[in-house]
């Protein structure tokens, strides 16, 4: 993700020199504690469809990482809410084209917190701008701080025959960390929820065709992973075994 660093920038990129594209170590620490290969795809400066092939072609499988709030202008062009927090228009603009061009290849795609709203968006569903604000006060459950993301904040409640229920089928509620303000409003087309909190905010979705392995979850298993709790590496797992899975025919 591009990581603005003035007004100026919140949603369109500028060409100021301090701008960072960045990937936050814990996706490559997790993906490599499961026998993976971490490469980092950056932002395109200058947008270019076939350029984004190119980077997706190198690649096994997708992961998509949280971030910036996704811009509304990618979810029915909605106004823009007071607390809507930074946003990228090129970062949005790049994943969403590299969500197509994994699609068009079917590798398998883990969306992250972000990476999730934004699978969410790619399939015509609408998001939350700020749940307090849109929901209610009692959603600040779902805002941790960075400094706690190894403690659970709420419980989720697993959906039986899912694809979340086949990795842990042992379980029917588990307890997840909680970074963030945005959430799935409105359902994507052709995607099934996975896990709800108490509240009733999705947690996780699966793409419901037979030939795509696309997950997405709204809390942060590497944060866990990196404290030790492997509570949820089995999404990790489960993402480079569909990955060798697919590159082996």
């Amino acid at each position: 993700m591009r990581v603005p660093v003035s007004a100026d920038e919140t949603r369109n990129m500028t060409e100021d020199a301090n701008t960072a594209d960045q990937l936050q170590i814990h996706y490559i620490e997790a993906i490599e504690r499961v026998g993976g290969i971490p490469v980092s795809l950056p932002v395109l400066q200058f947008f270019n469809p076939e350029v984004v092939k190119k980077q997706i072609d190198l690649v096994d499988a997708l992961v998509i990482q949280g971030g910036l709030d996704v811009d509304p202008e990618f979810y029915g062009n909605e106004t823009r809410d007071q607390n809507l927090g930074t946003t990228n228009i090129k970062t949005d603009q790049f994943i969403l084209e590299s969500i197509k061009q994994a699609r068009a290849r079917k590798i398998p795609i883990l969306g992250i917190c972000r990476g999730l709203q934004i699978l969410n968006v790619y399939f015509n569903g609408t998001l939350y701008q700020d749940l307090p604000t849109n929901v209610g006060e009692e959603t600040k459950i779902h805002r941790q701080n960075a400094s706690q993301l190894c403690e659970p904040a709420h419980n989720i409640t697993i959906m039986p025959g899912t694809l979340m229920a086949s990795m842990f089928p042992t379980k029917t509620k588990m307890e997840v960390n909680s970074w963030h303000h945005q959430a799935i409003k409105k359902l994507g087309d052709n995607l099934e929820i996975n896990a709800e909190a108490d509240d009733g905010i999705i947690e996780a979705i699966q793409y419901k065709g037979d030939d795509e392995w696309i997950f997405g979850v709204q809390f942060h298993p590497e944060q866990f992973m990196k404290c030790g709790k492997d509570d949820f590496i089995q999404i990790f797992i489960e993402l480079i075994k569909q990955a060798v899975k697919k590159r082996d025919g």
